[in-house]
């Protein structure tokens, strides 16, 4: 699927999906009300730029994939435990965000933690 090619309200619904929230939970985090969220998905009021950029962070997504204009979106987490993973590897002080790199990779070579596809 192409995300870009969907309008700002199906992209919204889309990356919200992938995130695993309900409209009632992103509308809280992002601190609009759940009417107003539900216009913004259905196409009939579109966000400003302060609740777009709320949108994106909440998501864990760039502004530019939520806007259409990124050409791999999907490159970004895609739930919430990649979220999660994607957070905590972002605090971590170069040290850090080494050795936990090297345990990835150490893992990923066991093929009992690895998933055909």
């Amino acid at each position: 699927m192409d995300v870009s090619q969907l309008s700002l309200g199906q992209r919204i619904k889309h990356y919200r999906n992938k995130a695993d929230l309900s409209q009632k939970d992103l509308a809280a985090i992002v601190g609009i009300s759940p009417t107003v969220f539900s216009r913004y998905e259905s196409d009939k009021l579109e966000p400003n730029i302060l609740t777009l950029m709320n949108l994106a962070k909440a998501l864990n997504i760039t502004g530019d994939a939520l806007l259409g204009l990124s050409p791999h979106p999907d490159l970004i987490a895609q739930n919430r435990d990649e979220y999660t993973v994607l957070r905590t590897f972002r605090s971590f002080n170069s040290l850090g965000q080494n050795r936990t790199l090297e345990y990835i990779s150490g893992v990923a070579e066991l093929p009992k933690y690895t998933e055909k596809k």
